[in-house]
């Protein structure tokens, strides 16, 4: 017997009337706190350097170095631990910011920690130098090197800070645009490693360190607030999720010529806490894929029985995905993601879906709560040939009494006026489009256009909902 068949029969033993899965738990944790909470913690940190006697170092130029190197130090390492915090997936952070906000601001964190942490070896180097003119090369490095082989922590120090500006060169965008999600992925855990070693240099020679166990204490709390929620979010809960609920592949459907859907089935589907409009992280559990995780959309409302997502080939992956067989394992991450119901204000609700930025617009379409006539969607595709999941889209519009524009073809066919995506277009076509809710998905560039032709025609910021799939 095949797998095929053995894996249908098996679902269909535990197939029953679909059900609405049990809703991700909302955090009363809003932005506002999450400023206030790094804002406060800062200023803690500059108030224990002063009364560590800072302020006193700046009576010569030498010493002001040094004084330098203590807060760039200090603050480098808190924007590390901040950047740590913000992609730990922590829920309370993934609600508030949403995946693409936070890895924004940890690239902004962890980039400018880099900056600091540079800056304080350069400082701290030349301030302890000795010298009264202006060191040479030579002498910095004798400084460097003595520092390194002789001080206490002093190679772990050097060996993070190398291992940090490796990860920094990798994370510039030319960088990334050349290397393979995996590679630049794999060298980003150096990080992890660098703080370790960087942690084991405040404990031997930190000025928040050394002598004063309130100021080590509160330094030791800001790690663990940092890597605990790492550790349950990215690592322990996930675990848990996937032995609890033993994912697999149910079956694979041919949508049109390159897009197909991967239909996920498991254990106790309807206690999976689950929004349509959220994402997952998938790894295939073969010698191939284990240790690579795709982020994919859910293409369908949650339904207690699957989790639905469509793939479009684009690359490597994404084609094996749509070459699996029904039996095979995956882990799943997730869900993740704010693109769901949780964040409407309005209303009336428009989708703008570019491309195979159909897929979480398809979920929200079908299961998002509203009135006949109060919800339309605008499918932006180069081509009809191009159109994903065009019949499912029509029944749902006929059946929710939704409005379905599906616009095809060149840019180049288009007016400025006519074009659907501008200023105009989108004004002609809903009057109504302040009083809605706008979802939105697709390719960057055309997220980028839909947003600043809603902002110019006065959509407030808070109206707009959209998450960007980079990295």
């Amino acid at each position: 017997m095949s797998r095929m068949t053995t894996a249908s029969r098996a679902s269909a033993t535990r197939q029953f009337a679909p059900t609405s899965p049990p809703l991700p738990r909302r955090w009363s944790f809003t932005p506002s706190d999450l400023n206030w909470g790094v804002l406060g913690i800062g200023l803690i940190i500059a108030a224990m350097w002063v009364r560590h006697g800072g302020l006193d170092l700046f009576d010569s130029p030498l010493n002001a170095l040094v004084a330098i190197g203590q807060l760039t130090a200090l603050f480098g390492t808190y924007l590390a631990l901040v950047g740590i915090l913000l992609m730990s997936r922590a829920p309370f952070i993934d609600q508030v910011l949403g995946s693409d906000e936070a890895s924004r601001l940890h690239r902004l964190a962890g980039f400018t920690s880099v900056w600091f942490i540079g800056a304080h070896a350069l400082a701290s180097t030349i301030g302890f130098s000795g010298v009264t003119t202006v060191p040479t090369l030579g002498e910095i490095w004798e400084q460097i090197y003595t520092f390194t082989i002789l001080e206490e922590g002093g190679l772990g120090a050097t060996v993070a800070l190398a291992l940090l500006i490796l990860v920094a060169l990798v994370s510039i965008r030319a960088a990334r645009a050349r290397l393979a999600y995996e590679t630049w992925y794999g060298i980003h855990l150096y990080v992890y490693i660098a703080m370790a070693l960087g942690f084991l240099h405040q404990l031997a020679i930190g000025t928040d360190f050394v002598g004063d166990e309130l100021a080590r204490n509160s330094w030791i709390a800001l790690y663990a607030v940092a890597f605990v929620p790492l550790i349950i979010f990215r690592f322990l809960e996930p675990l848990f999720r996937n032995l609890r609920h033993r994912f697999y592949i149910d079956k694979v459907v041919i949508e049109r010529d390159g897009v197909a859907s991967i239909w996920i089935a498991g254990n106790a589907m309807d206690k999976l806490p689950v929004r349509a409009g959220q994402w997952f992280g998938i790894r295939v559990l073969n010698a191939r894929g284990w240790w690579k995780s795709n982020p994919f959309s859910l293409s369908s409302g949650p339904n207690g029985i699957h989790l639905r997502f469509t793939v479009e080939a684009l690359g490597d992956r994404s084609r094996e995905f749509q070459n699996l067989e029904p039996g095979t394992r995956v882990f799943l991450e997730g869900p993740y993601g704010i693109l769901t119901g949780a964040v409407r204000t309005r209303e009336k609700v428009l989708l703008i879906a570019g491309g195979i930025g159909i897929t979480p617009l398809r979920a929200l379409f079908e299961v998002l709560p509203v009135r006949r006539g109060d919800m339309a969607l605008l499918y932006r595709a180069p081509s009809n040939a191009s159109v994903v999941l065009k019949r499912e889209l029509r029944r749902i519009a006929e059946a929710r009494g939704a409005r379905l524009d599906i616009v095809t073809g060149s840019r180049d066919q288009f007016t400025f006026n006519d074009d659907p995506l501008s200023p105009g277009g989108l004004w002609a076509a809903y009057p109504d489009i302040r009083e809605r809710d706008i979802y939105l998905c697709g390719s960057p560039r055309m997220m980028a256009t839909v947003e600043k032709s809603l902002r110019d025609i006065g959509v407030s910021k808070g109206q707009i909902h959209l998450e960007r799939f980079s990295w």
